[in-house]
């Protein structure tokens, strides 16, 4: 599902229905079965598009009833919104991952660059991969942008400090060009989110990011 900053969040949060799974007998079994729902339903919204996707759909695809299927989610909003958050929640993991990289195994820049492409690819490559990548895109700013904004502060938060400890390294030097470095890290978020704009697959918007922080990381030096 494609990236969005802004959108209408319905009466549901990734605590909800996390809550929903703790509460019912054997927790284990229930986040699993959660999962396989989500990964169904993101299939499906891959394939035949959110508007198409029925509850039914999803609940067929995975072998299940339509009743276990809701007494995980009580609507397909709810599935959207959930494969959202296991989305970013895992591009998320990806981006802390690279960024700890210890400077002996890869330099800034190379830690930058695959941060960026942790944490934006998977919605670049969801929305020029599927033949539905554009209604996904609107279904995503209409229900995740809490969502989006909130990943949006959780990484440039893990990028800022990943700047400020490789200035205190000497890697860059943030003070001497005058720029912060949450201000640096907004600039990075914000131009990779930008950089999608027409990319026709991932491999150019790859190329883009790569290009990009080039640049940006030398600026620092």
């Amino acid at each position: 599902m494609g990236d969005a900053s802004v959108g209408r969040s319905v009466a549901v949060d990734s605590k909800t229905l996390h809550n929903r799974q703790e509460d019912r007998p054997g927790h284990a079994a229930g986040v699993a079965k959660r999962d396989a729902i989500l990964g169904a339903a993101n299939e499906q919204f891959r394939q035949y598009g959110f508007r198409k996707t029925s509850m039914d759909d999803i609940s067929t695809r995975l072998g299940i009833s339509r009743a276990s299927l809701y007494s995980y989610f009580g609507n397909k909003d709810e599935i959207f919104r959930g494969v959202s958050i296991a989305i970013h929640e895992e591009a998320l993991r990806g981006a802390e991952s690279h960024l700890a990289d210890s400077v002996s195994a890869r330099n800034l820049r190379a830690r930058v660059q695959s941060a960026l492409l942790a944490r934006h690819g998977p919605f670049q490559s969801a929305v020029t991969e599927s033949a539905h990548g554009s209604e996904l895109f609107d279904e995503h700013g209409r229900l995740c942008g809490d969502i989006v904004a909130d990943a949006h502060v959780r990484f440039q938060t893990m990028l800022a400090a990943a700047l400020n400890a490789a200035s205190r390294t000497g890697e860059i030097d943030l003070k001497g060009v005058g720029i912060a470095a949450t201000a640096a890290a907004e600039i990075l978020n914000l131009a990779a989110a930008g950089l999608k704009q027409q990319a026709p697959d991932l491999a150019t918007y790859k190329n883009r990011v790569v290009a990009f922080v080039k640049v940006f990381v030398a600026g620092l030096g």
